[in-house]
């Protein structure tokens, strides 16, 4: 499964194999896509190589290491790790290609610690879905309800996270809490900068070829 095309038609297998009700069911689709994510990557960096994107790459090694991070949903299907933001991208996309609506939240801090995850929506309001740290939301009973409704009851929400972290870590990631637009990509700019570099890694080498042949060219005559 390294596409969303391939990932939208895994997935809608085992739905239809599970489900045969003429209305769709939104909430079991969304837990298929859940764990198909979760057991789909291991927890770390995708990246762009040298081969993949020169430019991304180096900009990585040189300026900011997530400059060379994988968003395109495409790419980090390539790959089998992924961090929180690369595999939440993977979840909503395929959610989206469904016709559900998403939107991202981001929990903290850009110089850390930060958390990337989001939420879905069905049944008329929005629930909350975190694939990368998966919460034991077994131990709760008001499971995946909407980040407004955690933020009141952030002692709930703690105990799903409980095992996965601190307190003292848990409170600083719910100090600043950031959504998405519903439905927008979260890494405009970066998929952005992503495909200009990709177009640069190729034409580049290819324009200074074409005036190196056209200098040899003038000397000959």
């Amino acid at each position: 499964v390294n596409s969303i095309d391939k990932a939208l038609n895994y997935v809608d297998s085992i739905y239809y194999k599970t489900h045969n009700d003429s209305e769709f069911d939104t909430a079991h689709y969304v837990r298929i896509v859940s764990k198909f994510t979760k057991e789909r990557f291991y927890h770390g960096l995708s990246h762009y190589s040298l081969s993949d994107n020169w430019i991304a790459n180096l900009a990585g090694k040189l300026f900011w290491s997530h400059t060379s991070a994988i968003v395109n949903p495409d790419d980090i299907l390539k790959h089998s790790e992924g961090l929180c933001s690369q595999q939440t991208i993977v979840f909503m996309e395929v959610l989206k290609s469904k016709g559900i609506n998403v939107r991202s939240v981001g929990l903290g801090y850009l110089e850390g610690p930060g958390h990337f995850l989001c939420e879905v929506k069905y049944g008329n309001k929005w629930h909350l879905y975190d694939v990368t740290l998966e919460p034991k939301w077994k131990k709760v009973v008001y499971d995946h309800e909407s980040m407004d409704y955690y933020l009141m009851n952030k002692d709930t929400l703690y105990a799903t996270y409980e095992s996965r972290m601190p307190k003292q870590m848990f409170n600083k990631l719910v100090e600043k809490v950031k959504y998405g637009s519903v439905n927008v990509f979260p890494a405009r700019k970066m998929l952005l900068f992503h495909k200009i570099t990709l177009f640069l890694t190729y034409s580049l080498p290819l324009f200074f070829f074409v005036m190196f042949a056209k200098h040899l060219f003038r000397i000959k005559r």
